[in-house]
């Protein structure tokens, strides 16, 4: 068993070379360093009138808005969508689904993302 409150992890820069130079913080609450073979969980901020880098990869994850709103823009096989989203709302982004993250607002965007972790992919390819 592993505990952690969320006020005990460093909000560090997200670690991709896409977002270098770009106000957006992660706090990593659970992933394979504690010990979590199938899913991690991460706590994303962007910070006001600030965007996420369009991203696309094999894990499939969740996401639940914690504090503010943006917008979120996804396309999956030629299907593009642009919804708003806010505090308590509750995202699905498919595997393989290109998504992109706005906070067009004066406000921080902070939520809670769950991802599978690599494992369960690398299983489901053998």
């Amino acid at each position: 068993m592993y505990k952690v409150n969320v006020r005990h992890v460093e909000k560090v820069p997200v670690a991709k070379e896409t977002y270098k130079g770009k106000r957006i913080w992660a706090q990593y609450l659970i992933t394979d360093k504690q010990g979590a073979k199938k899913f991690h969980m991460r706590i994303f901020t962007i910070e006001p009138h600030e965007s996420t880098p369009p991203d696309q990869h094999i894990y499939e994850h969740e996401v639940f808005v914690l504090k503010g709103r943006g917008r979120l823009l996804t396309a999956k096989d030629g299907d593009r969508r642009e919804v708003e989203i806010g505090e308590g709302d509750a995202i699905f982004i498919e595997s393989n689904e290109i998504h992109q993250f706005f906070n067009d607002y004066d406000e921080p965007l902070i939520f809670l993302c769950i991802k599978g972790a690599p494992e369960i992919y690398r299983e489901r390819e053998e």
